[in-house]
């Protein structure tokens, strides 16, 4: 069912919120490294590659090109462990490559601390692509001694983590293989959701941290001829997004009926707000999505699919997201939620990336934040990192590059429980 209203009906409950709130952020921290990972990582990009004329790869040399001014991408034949190793393009200007030195990684991570502990000042925060525990903790002040923490070390480095404060108490935390879809061949899983349990005022939260399959964005691209965009079409990267329906679905259902509030959140690498004003059945054979998937339908809406009120348990809310920079700002941001057709989304995608407005690449239309049965909140608002979302090479002058802080803005929200 369409559930536009939603919004609306959150708006409403702020007036019977609970006296009792959570401050909850999700953040794609884009293949942030630990600050002794990246030390390696520079090493490896700064060493020599030289062409294999037999295999016609780029491999590891005693002399020739560093990584820096290798030509990457998804299919780019360099002997890389993509796996265990971010990419050398990770930061570029102008489309270029941009070397990375330790000193410009150290005053990245100094940076990305004092976003967290000025503007965030989040009780709890969803990490999307963080290495693991040491990752998280050299981004959050003082090293995290206000702080729990939690990531999983297996998997690929695109990892899933949370901090949340230490009064908070105890959290358990556990990896969700299914979402991963680990019946697939290893090059191909991707990523699985990470969970976090806390007792709180004596009820018991779960809180889902995921990060979907990319490059299957929003319906709005889908064009006649052309299958981006289109979940239930034939591009290979929404036929893996079209996987991780059920496993999602399949936890959100199972969590809403062993505890007492859920929280979703994360990079759905999906404009779900998109699904939701555009018209059309959930389901290509228009079957209920609350009943069980049949083998020969696909789904057309992931949100619809996975948000269908059945149980109730799991019935789902996702916060409206504002852009409180400007006015122009909170149109754009509006205009990127519900574009009237794709040449409006890009234009206010453009607007809103502006280092004068939020500056990160990606800035809306990715991260989400949906709440269940029990949680009220008002809205999710976008934390602009303007100039600290852009990159510059270094010179003369400055022998360091600027990296920006990631091309994910966070998402906080204040959420009644």
């Amino acid at each position: 069912m369409k559930q536009v209203i939603f919004g609306l009906a959150l708006l409403l409950a702020v007036g019977t919120a609970h006296a009792e709130t959570l401050k909850v952020a999700t953040w794609n921290l884009g293949w942030h490294m630990s600050r002794t990972e990246a030390a390696t990582w520079i090493k490896k990009c700064s060493g020599p590659f030289a062409k294999n004329p037999q295999t016609g790869q780029w491999e590891p040399a005693t002399a020739g090109k560093p990584g820096w001014e290798l030509e990457w991408g998804r299919d780019a034949p360099i002997a890389w462990d993509i796996a265990r190793w971010a990419p050398c393009d990770v930061y570029q200007a102008n489309f270029e490559i941009v070397p990375v030195t330790e000193a410009a990684y150290l005053k990245r991570t100094k940076q990305i601390a004092a976003v967290i502990a000025d503007r965030l000042q989040a009780d709890i925060i969803g990490f999307q692509e963080v290495s693991g525990e040491q990752a998280i903790r050299d981004v959050l002040p003082e090293n995290g001694k206000d702080y729990e923490v939690c990531a999983f070390e297996n998997f690929k480095v695109q990892r899933l983590g949370f901090a949340w404060r230490k009064e908070l108490g105890a959290g358990e935390c556990a990896y969700e293989t299914s979402i991963s879809l680990p019946h697939l061949a290893t090059e191909l899983q991707v990523r699985p959701g990470y969970s976090l349990a806390l007792t709180i005022g004596g009820k018991r939260f779960r809180v889902l941290n995921v990060h979907l399959k990319s490059s299957c964005v929003t319906p709005v691209e889908a064009e006649p001829g052309s299958p981006r965009g289109a979940l239930a079409g034939d591009n290979p990267h929404c036929q893996i997004l079209q996987q991780q329906i059920v496993p999602l679905e399949a936890w959100i259902e199972g969590a809403s009926e062993s505890s007492d509030r859920l929280i979703v959140l994360g990079d759905f690498n999906r404009a779900i707000w998109h699904e939701l004003h555009l018209t059309g059945p959930v389901r290509t054979d228009g079957s209920d999505p609350a009943s069980p998937l049949g083998n020969s339908a696909k789904v057309n809406s992931l949100i619809e699919e996975i948000d269908d009120g059945a149980p109730a348990s799991s019935d789902l809310s996702a916060l409206v997201e504002h852009c409180p920079v400007s006015s122009a700002a909170e149109i754009a941001c509006a205009v990127a939620e519900a574009p009237p057709d794709k040449a409006a989304w890009r234009a206010a995608t453009k607007t809103l990336a502006a280092t004068d407005v939020l500056g990160c690449r990606n800035p809306v239309g990715l991260d989400h934040i949906l709440v269940g049965p029990g949680l009220s909140a008002k809205e999710a608002v976008k934390v602009p990192l303007q100039r600290l979302g852009r990159t510059l090479s270094a010179n003369a002058t400055h022998p360091n590059p600027i990296l920006a802080l990631s091309d994910h803005c966070p998402l906080v929200a204040k959420i009644g429980y």
